[in-house]
């Protein structure tokens, strides 16, 4: 009896290893919880190919003019096709926020069209004397991304005066989508040039600043 006993009782100890070691390797499947983040972006505004790519060095031309004694004026377009204004709000302005893109000389309100030494205004205090005026107000406006809704175009305005002060040529409402890339192209640019201006290729530097409201 003792020895079937003993006999008996190793068999369950022999029974329970095994089935011990079956239950680790009982679960077929698991599980992985995949985790990803995707921030907000920066506001940003800058000059774009067809492509949406930025444009290294973008110009605008004006219309060629003859030495004349009497004041003449000079159109040009900025934001053509190929050289589009962009403002590109991956997220980063939102809500009751909304932006604006304005358009100023570069180095202030002391910036002259420049050809070797001669020089005329962009700011001068009567036309005559040589105003730059810009006018986005018959701009197209075309959404990449999102829409244009509660994105307005500037009205037409003048650098007079000596100043600087920049102009507007689009802003967005606290109604505009909180991610979209727009662009503008078509606003009018008028100069108008002094009596007597010698010859030369007048150039002047400006640039375009977004910023959130």
């Amino acid at each position: 009896m003792t020895a079937k006993t003993k006999v008996a009782v190793i068999g369950l100890a022999i029974l329970a290893v095994v089935t011990g070691s079956t239950s680790v390797y009982a679960a077929l499947t698991d599980t992985t919880d995949l985790s990803q983040t995707i921030s907000a972006g920066t506001l940003a505004t800058f000059i774009g190919d067809t492509s949406g790519n930025e444009v290294a060095s973008p110009s605008i031309g004006f219309a060629a003019k003859t030495i004349s004694g009497s004041t003449q004026t000079s159109a040009g377009t900025y934001g053509s096709n190929t050289q589009r204004i962009y403002v590109d709000n991956p997220g980063a302005v939102t809500g009751a926020n909304g932006w604006t893109v304005t358009f100023a000389a570069t180095s202030g309100a002391s910036a002259t069209w420049t050809s070797g030494g001669d020089t005329y205004p962009f700011n001068g205090a009567t036309s005559a004397d040589g105003q730059l005026t810009v006018d986005p107000s018959g701009g197209s406006l075309t959404a990449d991304v999102g829409s244009t809704t509660g994105i307005t175009l500037g009205t037409s305005s003048t650098f007079s005066g000596g100043s600087n002060t920049p102009i507007t040529i689009m802003s967005a409402s606290s109604t505009a989508d909180d991610i979209n890339k727009v662009y503008l192209t078509g606003v009018s640019l008028s100069q108008t040039i002094p009596a007597a201006t010698p010859a030369g290729t007048y150039t002047i530097n400006f640039t375009q600043t977004v910023a959130q409201v």
